[in-house]
């Protein structure tokens, strides 16, 4: 071998072999299997929430400035509406995916309506409120957070974003309203919290959600480029996400401890001393934090 034509193959080595290794990748990430896309529940809830979300009177988004007369006025326009979302909660929910490029455009109408059923179960909370009776507001406001779960169960990134804030919604209400509580509304929320929170999806299953969703939606080594070239440039939302997801996280079981720490001052006549106290009548187990993955920290009032 001459000089020259091994300086040619060290020089096609050099510059080549980099093009080599991303073609391979490129490869394995067409031809590499993805999971089982799972079959959709029968009866599936989501169908319901998204019928539900067509019958919403337009006037829920009033809820703050309405008065006592209004609010019944349109808890009644809302009656059917919510009665189907709860039967939606009542069954198995999962978010009907479709692998097509114009999915999300027809998706968004799904979301809209989705969205629009928080304020109806805030409504119904307000007028419970008003009319004296906490432990109905508690309720309307746990089936908030619930429905905020279920909707986003099985979905992508935008469904989890609308579903938690839902939650957040359903969340917030339900904090400013612990003192007005009884201990035994205090304990079965918190109970029910616990449950719903430890069946909420998890953030590596959204993700991989996502994930799966955009290579069966866009296939070829053409959309393995555009993914790889693009994929920092998506990193700061994708981030916002999970960030949002961990706030809120954080959230719920703060608001769990609240409500157990309550009952148990309700009960013993003095607060919680620490976490522990609380363990088993009030909580399951001590809620852990989304961030750090230890356990949550209490400071009694």
């Amino acid at each position: 071998m001459t000089t020259k034509t091994r300086n040619r193959l060290i020089f096609v080595f050099i510059f080549g072999f980099p093009f080599v290794v991303l073609f391979g990748f490129l490869i394995s990430q067409i031809v590499g299997p993805l999971p089982p896309v799972q079959p959709l529940p029968n009866p599936n809830g989501y169908d319901d929430f998204v019928k539900a979300g067509k019958m919403v009177s337009t006037n829920s988004w009033n809820y703050d400035s309405a008065n006592l007369a209004q609010l019944r006025e349109t808890v009644a326009a809302n009656a059917g509406a919510l009665a189907l979302a709860r039967a939606g909660m009542s069954n198995e929910c999962r978010v009907p995916l479709q692998f097509s490029k114009d999915y999300m455009t027809n998706h968004i109408s799904d979301l809209v309506g989705i969205r629009s059923l928080a304020p109806a179960f805030l409504v119904e909370g307000k007028l419970a409120e008003k009319e004296n009776r906490p432990a109905d507001a508690a309720k309307s406001y746990l089936d908030t957070i619930h429905f905020g779960n279920e909707s986003s169960r099985g979905g992508v990134l935008i469904d989890q974003m609308v579903g938690t804030a839902v939650e957040a919604i359903g969340t917030s209400h339900l904090t400013n309203l612990v003192d007005q509580l009884d201990a035994k509304t205090c304990r079965e929320s918190a109970a029910t919290l616990e449950n719903l929170d430890s069946q909420k999806q998890s953030l590596s299953e959204i993700l991989q959600q996502e994930n799966d969703w955009s290579h069966r939606t866009y296939t070829g080594i053409r959309y393995e480029i555009i993914r790889l070239t693009t994929r920092k440039s998506l990193l700061p939302a994708q981030a916002a996400v999970v960030r949002k997801f961990k706030q809120q996280q954080t959230r719920t079981r703060q608001l769990i401890i609240a409500l157990a720490a309550r009952a148990y001052e309700l009960d013993k006549g003095k607060p919680p001393a620490s976490l522990a106290d609380l363990m088993p009548d009030y909580l399951k187990a001590i809620p852990q934090d989304p961030l750090t993955g230890t356990n949550m920290i209490y400071s009694p009032r």
